[in-house]
């Protein structure tokens, strides 16, 4: 008799990534694949290959299957292959790898799929040899965004031979999803299927608070604590602000986790007392709570290096929420923020970002957040998942 714990023989997509809907890591790919098994098509069956990151489901097992539902009513089938953590940003052996080695150790256990959806060039070349399905390929980044001199990945040391195997995976692909409209256009010369997408905020996490309710003085920022995402940059730029509007309750929240997480902590520690004690680095934060922050606050810092963001889901996320966005060259790949209405784009030169700051807190909430009314999740999540014909 079949197994009443695993899913049908056959799904329509089958999604692999080193993925836990227990417990949220930092990354657009995390929420967007939240955001892909919250909005689920009614008639979708959908299963998931991913990881078990220690916290949030007692007595997992790897190997088993488990059904989840992420709030909408709509659940997925979920099966953990490996034990990591994806927020562990210093690894001698890549997630991917060992997802895709706990993926051929129990593909036995795994249905066949109407497609394979992959986030990663590893991920692809792993399922394309073990599961033999046609691929939904997804790209997060821009063109040479892995391979560039601030990208976190091991491919950096192996561009050439990254560029290849990704137009080889590209042009095999049945679907490509790009969030990022410039390299769309590149990639729809490998695979005119290619096709740019968006990325979305979840109207279910979002917070807008009356505007007498919120802190202008409140700085967030999210993300990654990587190299690509400049944390460090964050830091300077608030100690500069602090400098030069003392009188002012500036104060600035760091959410997220890292291998540069402990490092940024010994940086805010060596500031004076006066400017450290405003900073906290708050590390690891589980979604509702960045929305609640994000609600509460005044301004959203971004400090990502040029080359590396897709369309940062990040961002949206922040502007959804009424937060006007100071963005670094190159952050705001999507172009939503236009100098004083929804924001400011800056230098990296931290004097410069806090002068920035200042002049953010004071701007129409109401614009900052009509500039991405139409990025909502149930919109284009839908979209995705319409395959176009072959």
């Amino acid at each position: 008799m079949p197994d009443p714990q695993a899913p049908p023989a056959r799904v329509d997509r089958l999604i692999v990534h080193q993925f836990d809907p227990a417990r949220s890591s930092p990354g657009g790919i995390d929420t967007c694949l939240r955001g892909m098994t919250r909005y689920l098509p009614e008639d979708a069956e959908v299963a998931v290959v991913g990881v078990d990151t220690g916290v949030g489901h007692p007595g997992r097992e790897l190997g088993r299957w488990e059904r989840h539902d992420l709030g909408e009513g709509r659940s997925f089938w979920f099966l953990p292959v490996a034990a990591l953590d994806p927020a562990e940003g210093a690894r001698r052996v890549p997630h991917a790898a060992r997802l895709m080695a706990g993926l051929a150790r129990y593909r036995s256990r795994v249905p066949q799929a109407r497609v394979v959806q992959v986030h990663s060039l590893n991920s692809a070349l792993g399922t394309r040899v073990l599961l033999r399905r046609p691929q939904a390929y997804f790209i997060h980044t821009q063109d040479h965004g892995l391979t560039g001199a601030t990208s976190d990945s091991f491919w950096r040391f192996a561009a050439d031979a990254y560029s290849a195997l990704e137009r080889r995976t590209v042009g095999a692909a049945r679907d490509v999803v790009v969030f990022n409209e410039d390299y769309a256009g590149t990639v729809r010369g490998w695979n005119p299927r290619a096709r740019f997408s968006p990325t979305w905020f979840d109207p279910a996490l979002i917070t807008n608070l009356p505007d007498a309710e919120r802190d202008p003085h409140h700085v967030v920022w999210v993300g990654r604590m990587e190299v690509p995402k400049d944390p460090a940059l964050a830091v300077s730029a608030f100690a500069a602000l602090v400098e030069a509007d003392p009188g002012s309750p500036w104060r600035l929240d760091l959410l997220g986790q890292g291998s540069l997480l402990e490092p940024v902590r010994q940086q805010v520690a060596a500031l004076p007392a006066a400017t450290a004690e405003r900073i906290t680095v708050a590390g690891r934060v589980a979604p509702p709570e960045v929305a609640r922050r994000m609600g509460t606050a005044g301004v959203f810092l971004m400090t990502s290096h040029p080359g590396y963001e897709g369309y940062p889901r990040v961002l949206v996320e922040a502007m959804a929420s009424g937060l006007p966005a100071v963005v670094t060259d190159g952050s705001d790949t999507g172009g939503l923020v236009v100098d004083g209405k929804t924001g400011y784009v800056t230098d990296r030169d931290p004097a410069t970002i806090a002068a920035r700051v200042r002049e953010a807190a004071g701007l129409e909430r109401s614009v900052v957040r009509d500039a991405v009314a139409d990025l909502s999740a149930p919109v284009l999540i839908e979209r995705i998942y319409s395959i176009p014909a072959a």
